[in-house]
């Protein structure tokens, strides 16, 4: 291998010492240090960079970023003039990485693109200084990509600049930012970021962290590894497993406070009041809130303010005092109203306060109180949909779904769980998916309680118990990892494929009920038409046909729907791969498309293939067709 390695010929011993010092967050040290040199020899190329990167540890340090970025756009003018071009590259990624921790997205994407230019003339004249500056930019995209919410993306940056370092000895430190083993724990970060935060894969997020957490702590770097426990914290609190949440905090806590990082120990204090909370210990939290109190006034940020407001409010919204919850609502709502209030903040902010409104609402049963709720969740979905947080969208769709469910709007509730659980198949969210399916099936099988509670003097409390509004909402403010749902196939019944208007063109029975065939042929092909039309209308996916459970899908021309006993997700998979099939199957399509225009109805024997397909699908239930469910 040729890699260009730091060494007394590439650079004086002070700046080798000053590298070392950086990394082990020994910022004081390495200022003088800098300073020092400056005084003996001024212009040197080298300064400039590690100057670069003290600064975006003082960045780190202190939550603010403008001066690394003043700085770096300076020396980069220069570093131009000098011809060298990794020198230039080196800036452009210290200075992407500052943006990217600034929120200043669309400088962040120029400094990428600039970046991209230069490290083309590299690949071949310096490939192993190439493969590491490319393994970084990989990094750089790949957060940048997490922070507009694309996860796809993200991951592939994010695993290709894995893939780069995998190619270097990690034991040495390379000529550059980083070493190998830092610069890996920023994208296994993102990787597990993206678990966390846009799939809710909580299981493999910790894989992830894990491996971060080892790499962070080969590194030496006490940030690294504050960061990263920090994330081992946060994953353990969501999976519910408070104790070790607790105690990955508090090492995250340990080594921010050693290393003086005081805005990253505040976001540390924040989430561990919050995880005291969760766990019911109420002094202790009340305790460390104290200590937040004399952090912040010490920090004068305005988001570590923004932070403490936000864990004040949730100690007060959990007291049995009226006054308390009172004051909570006020903060919380200050909070929504500040400009510099960041995405999670907007989120806690949001769903603590709906809490409150819906306590006060179970309590009044005051319907007024809605006016006040449906604001808040329409900003909770605007939110998360600006930012592409599909889980959110999700799990408030439920919320609205519940909320409609108490107030006996049926109809609406159902439309609610159609659009959240498309949404959750859309993005990937399967487990998702399969619980607001299995919550769809249950308001079906409870239609009728439904229906009678319109008619009872039930009050608005008692329908938001059978609703499970309130335990919505602790899962949306608690993030609590989904336990994978039991899954059971359905039996089928009937398939059966209409034209738009109302003639049978095929239809396959599966069962000997002779009941249901007696129905069948007594009059449901007269009815179909306009059943299927109503509830496909009001935008439904799935309806009740006696005890049996009917699915539809228009694919123009044609009106096909799948009834079946039994649990609907599994179905669903089955029925969409059937639709599927026969559309990417010319033979089969165009005879549908031939039997429709001679207003004929399709028996098995005029398409032998239909037969086929449909025993493999329905009857052998082949999983090939579904086998990436879990994957």
């Amino acid at each position: 291998m040729n890699e260009k390695f730091i060494t007394k010929k590439d650079k004086p011993e002070e700046l080798i010492l000053v590298k070392q010092l950086i990394n082990e967050c020994k910022l004081d040290e390495a200022d003088q240090l800098i300073k020092d040199f400056e005084k003996k020899c001024e212009h040197n190329l080298h300064i400039y960079l590690l100057k670069c990167e003290l600064l975006y540890y003082r960045g780190l340090q202190q939550g603010q970023y403008e001066d690394v970025v003043k700085y770096a756009e300076q020396k980069y003018k220069e570093s131009l003039g000098s011809g060298n071009n990794l020198l230039s590259i080196d800036i452009l990624l210290i200075m992407a990485h500052a943006l990217l921790f600034s929120q200043k997205l669309d400088e962040t994407i120029n400094i990428i693109r600039q970046a991209e230019k230069l490290l083309k003339n590299l690949s071949q004249e310096l490939p192993a200084d190439y493969k590491l500056r490319a393994a970084y930019l990989d990094y750089i995209k790949g957060r940048y990509y997490m922070q507009i919410m694309n996860a796809d993306q993200a991951i592939k940056h994010s695993e290709h600049s894995l893939t780069l370092l995998k190619e270097f000895d990690v034991k040495k430190k390379f000529d550059f930012f980083l070493s190998v083993f830092s610069l890996s724990v920023y994208s296994l970060d993102t990787i597990t970021r993206i678990h966390i935060y846009l799939k809710g894969d909580y299981d493999r997020a910790l894989k992830y962290c894990k491996q971060s957490l080892t790499n962070a702590e080969e590194s030496g770097n006490k940030w690294l590894i504050g960061w990263t426990n920090m994330a081992m914290g946060v994953i353990y609190g969501f999976k519910g497993e408070l104790d070790q949440s607790i105690k990955y905090y508090e090492n995250s806590l340990t080594n921010y406070n050693e290393i003086n990082f005081k805005q990253p120990a505040g976001f540390t204090i924040a989430y561990l009041i919050q995880t005291l909370i969760d766990k019911g210990e109420l002094e202790r939290a009340q305790q460390l809130l104290h200590q937040f109190e004399q952090l912040k006034d010490q920090q004068k940020s305005k988001l570590v303010n923004l932070y403490y407001l936000l864990n004040e409010a949730l100690l007060l919204k959990i007291s049995p005092r009226a006054r308390n919850r009172s004051k909570a609502e006020e903060i919380l709502k200050q909070i929504l109203e500040d400009e510099d209030s960041d995405f999670e903040l907007v989120i806690k902010a949001l769903t603590n306060l709906c809490e409150l409104l819906l306590i006060e609402l179970r309590m009044t049963n005051d319907l007024e109180v809605l006016d006040e709720i449906n604001p808040l969740i329409g900003r909770l979905l605007d939110v998360a949909e600006k930012s592409h947080s599909y889980m959110i969208q999700c799990e408030t769709y439920i919320l609205k779904a519940k909320i409609s469910l108490s107030i006996l709007d049926i109809k609406k509730a159902q439309q609610f769980l159609t659009h959240a659980q498309k949404m959750a198949e859309r993005y990937g969210l399967k487990l998702l998916a399969i619980k607001i399916s299995n919550e769809h099936d249950k308001l079906l099988r409870q239609i009728n309680m439904w229906e009678n509670l319109k008619e009872s003097s039930s009050s608005l409390k008692e329908r938001m118990e059978f609703a499970r509004v309130n335990e919505q909402m602790e899962n949306m403010i608690r993030k609590r990892a989904l336990e994978p749902p039991e899954l059971s196939d359905e039996a089928p019944v009937l398939l059966l494929i209409v034209s738009e208007g109302g003639v049978p063109i095929f239809s396959k029975l599966f069962t000997k009920d002779l009941s249901f065939e007696d129905h069948l042929f007594g009059g449901f092909f007269t009815t179909i038409n306009s059943f299927i039309n109503e509830k496909f209308s009001e935008g439904l996916d799935r309806a009740i046909f006696g005890e049996h459970t009917l699915l539809m899908n228009f694919t123009s021309p044609f009106f096909i729907c799948y009834i079946f006993k039994g649990q609907s997700y599994l179905a669903q998979q089955r029925f969409q791969s059937f639709i599927d099939e026969i559309q990417c199957n010319e033979d089969i399509w165009n005879s549908f498309e031939k039997f429709y225009r001679s207003n004929k109805e399709i028996q098995l024997k005029d398409i032998p293939s239909l037969d086929l397909l449909i025993d493999e699908i329905f009857i052998k239930k082949n999983d090939s067709l579904i086998e990436n469910l879990f994957n």
